[in-house]
Order: C-alpha cells, then structure tokens, then sequence
C-alpha cells in the first residue's frame, strides 16, 4: 500500500511552499497516519515535511533531483 502524501512533481510544489503550507500538509499527514493507527506529533511532522522541502529546495538549487523510497 501507497501511503505516501506526496508524489513525482508535488516535490517541488513542496519546495516552493510557504511555511502555512507546509504545515497543511504536515497536519493532513498526521491524520493519514492515525487513520492506520500510527501516531506522529504535530511538531515532529512539523519538523519533518520541512525537513524534506528544505532538502528539495537545496537539491533544485544544485540543479539534483530528489529520489525517495516509502518503506
């Protein structure tokens, strides 16, 4: 199964997002999870879906792309 919030080009649309944004998706994140009985902080998704747009942001500004794997 597919859990996985963000697809292909969303990538950059996460990179390009304002921090209200990011937030969204860190908070519709966390009750996708829970749906699956998986808890995760607000701040600890906070943390880590922009975590993740810093790191594209960082990847773009190198002229990389990022390549991610959901175990």
């Amino acid at each position: 199964m597919d859990n996985a919030l963000i697809h292909g080009d969303e990538f950059g649309a996460l990179a390009d997002a304002e921090h209200a944004r990011l937030r969204d998706v860190a908070t519709s994140w966390t009750r996708l999870r829970a749906e699956d009985g998986e808890v995760i902080g607000t701040e600890i998704a906070d943390a880590i879906v922009g975590g993740l747009a810093a790191l594209v942001s960082s990847a773009r500004r190198q002229g990389q792309g990022v390549y991610y794997w959901v175990a």
